[in-house]
């Protein structure tokens, strides 16, 4: 009688380990996939890459500035041209000039540099300034001026400078 027992008690301290065994891989398991998502998480909050400071395109860029500037003065105390990816973006920094002017006025004018951008770079171009306005390809086509650009300029020629192919 002895002997069976024993034997019946192996069987089932052997079923328990083979169930804690199984457990163990599981919670394993659960605790590599949730680090994995955690990782994946945190990879896609990250940008795409770190946006560049382009000086010879803010160079190329200043031209367009004269045509406002003589008619209604220095509105912007600086501008910077950055890029990240395929997106070309011209951060404004508006004077009160800018500020005082009409809300069409001010969107030519931003129009006006936009085009003037998007002349020289390849992909998206954006333009921010301040009082908040964004000026993109989607605003541009439902803009309503009749195409009024009163600042026309020729086609801004970049001497030397890399145009920008896939990067």
């Amino acid at each position: 009688m002895q002997r069976g027992a024993d034997n019946a008690t192996h069987t089932i301290m052997f079923a328990l380990a083979l169930i804690a065994t199984a457990a163990l891989i599981l919670m394993a398991i659960l605790a590599v996939d949730a680090l994995r998502s955690r990782a994946q998480r945190k990879s896609r909050m990250r940008p795409r890459s770190v946006p560049r400071r382009q000086p010879h395109l803010e160079d190329a860029i200043r031209s367009a500035f004269d045509g406002p500037t003589a008619k209604h003065g220095p509105m912007f105390a600086s501008y910077a041209v950055w890029k990240r990816d395929q997106e070309t973006r011209l951060e404004l920094l508006a004077a009160d000039p800018f500020g005082r002017l009409e809300e069409f006025t001010r969107c030519l004018i931003v129009r006006h540099l936009w085009r003037a951008l998007e002349r020289l770079a390849t992909g998206s171009v954006v333009v921010v300034d301040n009082p908040p306005q964004r000026w993109s390809q989607s605003i541009d086509v439902a803009f309503h001026d009749q195409g009024i650009d009163p600042w026309r300029l020729p086609p801004i020629a970049l001497a030397g400078a890399p145009q920008f192919a896939k990067e």
